[in-house]
């Protein structure tokens, strides 16, 4: 008996320990065709895990970081996962939009870089393919891509399943694994706030969609079993006696001739008498375009330009055994073969340093520092130049870099890193830390806040404005902000941001300005958050400005449901409003193309005199397209509204516009909303409990006592049911404190003051 139960504890220590091997390594595995992880397992840089509502296991993954768009490598987080099973997989992850910003809330904060390093790694939309740039496969995602990392995005606020990637194309995303074995999955920060729940990889040949997304399955934490070894064995040489497989192409003849303009499903037809395919490559002209497992997907060869084509496609077997196949074909007739690619010979990276201080250097209180840079490409050029200071981008400039001014007004201990790309996409960092006074830190002066937004126009530039082909163009920008300052100043040339600066602006140089239209934004933030932009069209060459809009004549109004961004409709002299409609409203002055400012002026049961220096005009304000609402008395009213050709009302008149209106009585909600539990706690959780008979649509905004907004977010409500639950995370994160709580509806507002303890 002693000898069967010592037999029995040496074969279970020994299978034990084969499991333990096997998963060495492994953060989770797939089980029967599915893989499940909760992504919180694992943690790097700003990466954190938070107690987070309608999380699958309590908490999620929460990045908060500094935004990286441009290209990944922030709080990267490797993850493992073992194949047990080799095929093609789809990819999915539970995310939520954390920060709920101002304006387009649904694609702000919501994304994240994604790489795994599977046989193949894809988006697939319908049969249509795109691959992540620097992966060596076209055609490539739409916006942002590199490095082998797909841009992931979602524009659901709350949690969902919604993964796709290509910007204003939306591809799933895929993996194909060809053997078993240990692949890694990577995730690098991109937006603030992004929050991701659990990831799942499932074969839709065994699950639905609905299943893989069951929160009730439990994650396939890698526990051994009957998993292959970690490392794939390699393949082993072909026997003597195997047959090698065959390959044909099987819609495309040699000669074939097609449109220019066409598209071309590649198919294939390919088999092995004595085993099975496990490979399948395809070549467009010398160059591997597609690489499948031992499933072909047809590869998809879109808007043909004319010339002549080669495809080859080679098969490998089980045993390791090749076939290849070659098809000649031609597009509109032409026999002229499209130029051979040159294959690429190695880029070399590029390189960086600082040029006028040292790591651990320490400076005074006071004075600046500009910040200089050497940097050297030796088989390219530099295309890009990024300065952060502490983990904040302060400075993007293009190929000609300009000393970043940094002012040394505070004593502490300041991290400056610069960052440099190259023309092929490659990165370069270098990162010195200096002591500035005691080294101490000085806590910041919190804003004061104000109700003023800043001011920005273009010094030397106007719209439509002609420049030589080839020249040079500056950049100049007048701003202001009357009740605080300017802190950061951004330029997009044709909606590519060009050039960050800090406090301090810099004229920004286009150098060499190609022919034809270019768009020329900035934008302007102060030191209480808020922003202000103003944007031209400058022509390069003989050309006109795109779709010149002609100038009205006068000015036309419309009056502006601020919780939608909506129109409700005109507002013309005579008008006469119901004080349902004119609550939580604002009004848009539709001036002509070439102003700059537009003056208003109200007059009578409130009064009001506003300048606006950009679009879209309103009365009462707005950020960036965000209308502040603002509730209009019962009463008479005048407004007038004068189009200026100069900011703040400068330069000459336009357009000048008088209009009447009233606003006629009626019967609104005198009852006021609950909100409970107040003080609220650190997990931001608040009901609200609304007057009876309560329904339709409501926006609720959380603001500090700045003004400054934190939280803004939607709920419908009816009459059946007059309890809310909102999840507040924001506020939840903020100091013990007074902020506020306003609820907006086509026919009422309120604002109710909430304690943070």
């Amino acid at each position: 008996m002693k000898t069967k139960i010592t037999l029995f504890l040496l074969i279970n220590t020994i299978f034990f320990y084969q499991a333990y091997a096997q998963c060495t390594g492994a953060d989770f595995e797939e089980r029967n065709g599915i893989a499940i992880l909760e992504m919180e397992s694992k943690l790097a840089g700003s990466w954190r895990k938070e107690s987070v509502s309608n999380a699958s296991a309590g908490s999620t993954l929460a990045y908060r970081g500094s935004d990286s768009f441009g290209a990944p490598g922030s709080s990267v987080i490797t993850y493992s996962v073992r194949i047990n099973s080799p095929g093609t997989y789809r990819f999915i992850w539970r995310n939520k939009i954390g920060v709920i910003a101002s304006s387009n809330p649904s694609t702000e904060h919501n994304d994240s870089w994604l790489k795994i390093n599977a046989s193949d790694f894809f988006g697939l939309k319908g049969t249509h393919r795109v691959y992540p740039g620097g992966s060596g496969k076209s055609p490539v995602a739409n916006g942002a891509t590199s490095g082998g990392y797909f841009k992931v995005y979602t524009n659901t606020i709350d949690w969902s399943w919604s993964t796709k990637t290509s910007d204003n194309d939306a591809h799933f995303v895929y993996a194909t694994f060809n053997q078993t074995g240990v692949y890694s999955i990577q995730v690098s920060g991109r937006s603030n706030g992004h929050l991701i729940d659990r990831m799942v990889l499932y074969k839709e040949s065994s699950y639905s969609e609905s299943t893989a997304q069951n929160l009730s399955t439990a994650q396939t934490n890698c526990s051994g079993g009957s998993t292959p070894p970690t490392t794939p064995t390699p393949p082993t040489p072909p026997p003597a006696n195997n047959t090698p497989p065959t390959v044909s192409f099987s819609n495309i003849t040699n000669g074939q001739n097609f449109s220019v303009g066409s598209s071309l499903s590649v198919g294939l037809s390919a088999n092995d008498s004595d085993g099975s395919i496990s490979k399948h490559e395809l070549f467009v002209n010398n160059s591997l375009v597609d690489t499948d497992g031992a499933s072909y997907s047809p590869y998809q060869l879109t808007q043909l330009s004319a010339g002549s084509y080669s495809l080859k496609a080679t098969v490998t077997d089980n045993s390791g055994a090749s076939t290849s196949a070659t098809v000649n074909f031609t597009v509109g007739g032409s026999t002229t073969p499209p130029p051979v690619p040159t294959p690429p010979t190695g880029n070399n990276p590029p390189t960086v340093n600082f040029t006028n201080f040292s790591n651990g250097q320490s400076f005074s209180v006071g004075g600046t520092l500009a910040i200089g840079l050497n940097a050297n490409d030796t088989d390219g050029s530099i295309s890009k130049h990024e300065i952060f200071v502490n983990n904040v981008l302060v400075d993007t400039d293009g190929a000609s870099y300009t000393p970043h001014p940094l002012a040394l007004t505070s004593s502490g201990s300041y991290s400056i890193k610069a960052t440099v790309t190259d023309n092929s996409g490659t990165s370069t960092s270098t990162t010195a830390n200096i002591t500035v006074g005691s080294g101490s830190p000085t806590p910041p002066t919190p804003p004061t806040g104000g109700s003023n937004n800043p001011i920005v126009n273009f010094s030397n530039l106007s719209n439509g404005q002609q420049v030589a082909i080839g020249s040079t163009v500056s950049v100049g920008v007048n701003a202001s902000d009357a009740d605080g300052s300017i802190v950061k100043y951004q330029i997009y040339v044709d909606g590519i941001l060009v050039d960050t600066d800090g406090s301090n602006y810099t004229p920004h140089p286009i150098v060499g300005i190609s022919a034809g239209n270019h768009e020329i934004k900035v934008i302007v933030t102060d030191n209480s958050g808020a922003t202000a932009s103003s944007t031209i069209v400058i022509v390069a060459g003989s050309g006109t400005p795109t779709n010149p809009t002609p100038t009205p004549s006068a000015i036309s109004f419309n009056l502006i449901n601020a919780s939608s961004n909506a129109s409700i409709g005109p507002l013309s002299n005579g008008t006469s409003i119901s004080s349902n409609d004119a609550q939580g409203v604002n009004v848009r002055a539709n001036a002509p193309t070439n102003t700059q400012s537009v003056v208003f002026t109200l007059s009578g049961a409130l009064s009001r005199s506003w300048t606006e220096s950009a679009a879209p005009y309103a009365l009462f304000g707005d950020t960036n397209g965000d209308y502040i609402p603002v509730n209009l008395p019962n009463g008479s009213y005048s407004l007038k509204a004068v189009a200026h050709s100069g900011s703040n009302g400068s330069g000459s008149i336009i357009a000048n516009t008088t209009i009447n209106f009233s606003i006629a009585a009626s019967s609104g909600l005198t009852a006021k909303t609950i909100a409970y539990p107040n003080p609220v706690k650190s997990d931001g959780r608040i009901s609200l409990k609304l007057p009876t008979g309560t329904s339709g649509e409501y926006t609720y905004y959380v603001t500090n006592a700045l003004g400054i907004q934190l939280e803004k977010g939607d709920f419908t409500t009816s009459e059946s049911q007059t309890d809310i639950e909102l999840q507040l995370s924001n506020l939840g994160r903020q100091i013990p404190g007074v902020y506020y709580l306003t609820l907006v509806s086509s026919v009422s507002k309120q604002t109710i003051p909430i304690v943070r303890e």
